[in-house]
């Protein structure tokens, strides 16, 4: 169909929207989608009343190793993997500083130099003991908290697919909070290509911020990681929600974005947030090497980099910026 069936909420601590092109789909499907969202969240989303399995984990850790369901051992065995084939740039054991600085909550704030310090030594990927024979995850050090963030939108988007193409479902978009996922062709053009929209990522952004440009792809993952997602604003000082490992600080960055285009979510949501925290210059070399996924990088003097495996399919639309690598519609 060209005009999908849909569904709006929040789940999972973000906006999820999931759109279906097939006739005879639709709300039963959505309803299972629903049900979906409410398990996996009760398994990886980090609650202050501590009821997730995650939680259960950051609960003992130091103290015992802590037996999880299947698919919490294959999202922790999948951040473990992530984090060394990233050299570290995507951490998730960084948990202990957005918990201490707890920046995009009402009671953030910049925390004193002994706190933050006190953060550095438990923030550590060996610091992760995967048990696959008991099926157990233990973190070695007390106070240590291992969290989904930079890979859950991704691990939950493609659980989503594998629940659609399962019922059926052959052309869908799955959405959440800016990372879009999708199955089949765009029905909307002849070469079936995905168009997404890459928003103008500045202070404030929100669902509708106007767009930078449109990446047309016939890739199926995007994810965005943007140093504005949740910030802290102390005076002039802008504090991003990403955080240096190695100083217990938000990291400092000359990108506002980096938006990972490729075929499997999680992994293209984990590497979204390497990227970042690598930098421009050694994020496009890394992309560079891998055929797998390519990337659109946007600078905060509002600048385009576009990586070498995908000229000619971002058109630039606000000409603020200026596309200075890569080959981009006029």
């Amino acid at each position: 169909m060209k005009t999908p069936y849909k569904n709006e909420e929040f789940a999972t601590g973000t906006y999820v929207e999931i759109l279906i092109y097939d006739k005879g789909h639709g709300e039963e499907d959505f309803e299972v989608a629903r049900k979906q969202l409410k398990e996996l969240a009760a398994k990886f989303e980090i609650y202050e009343q501590g009821e997730s399995e995650l939680d259960k984990v950051n609960a003992q850790a130091g103290i015992a190793p802590v037996k999880v369901s299947k698919i919490t051992f294959e999202l922790v065995k999948a951040l473990d993997k992530y984090a060394k084939t990233s050299d570290g740039y995507y951490n998730p054991t960084v948990g202990v500083m957005t918990h201490l600085w707890h920046i995009g909550f009402s009671d953030a704030q910049i925390p004193s130099e002994e706190l933050i310090k006190a953060t550095l030594d438990k923030v550590n990927i060996d610091d992760i003991v995967l048990d696959t024979k008991n099926q157990t995850v233990f973190l070695k050090k007390k106070g240590m908290v291992i969290e989904a963030d930079g890979i859950g939108k991704g691990f939950i988007g493609e659980q989503l697919l594998k629940t659609l193409k399962a019922r059926g479902v052959t052309t869908a978009v799955v959405n959440l909070g800016g990372h879009a996922y999708t199955i089949g062709k765009n029905p909307d053009r002849k070469d079936g290509a995905w168009e997404v929209g890459i928003a103008n990522p500045t202070l404030g952004e929100t669902q509708d911020s106007p767009l930078v440009g449109v990446l047309t792809s016939q890739h199926t993952s995007f994810n965005t990681t943007n140093y504005y997602g949740r910030y802290l604003k102390v005076g002039d000082k802008v504090y991003s929600h990403l955080f240096d490992t190695k100083t217990g600080y938000p990291i400092e960055s000359d990108l506002l974005s980096v938006t990972m285009v490729g075929d499997t979510p999680y992994h293209d949501d984990a590497y979204s947030n390497a990227l970042f925290n690598m930098g421009l210059e050694k994020g496009m070399k890394f992309v560079n090497k891998h055929d797998e996924f390519d990337a659109v990088f946007v600078t905060k003097d509002k600048k385009v980099y576009i990586s070498e495996h995908i000229p000619g399919e971002f058109e630039l639309l606000d000409k603020t910026f200026k596309v200075v690598k890569g080959v981009a519609k006029e």
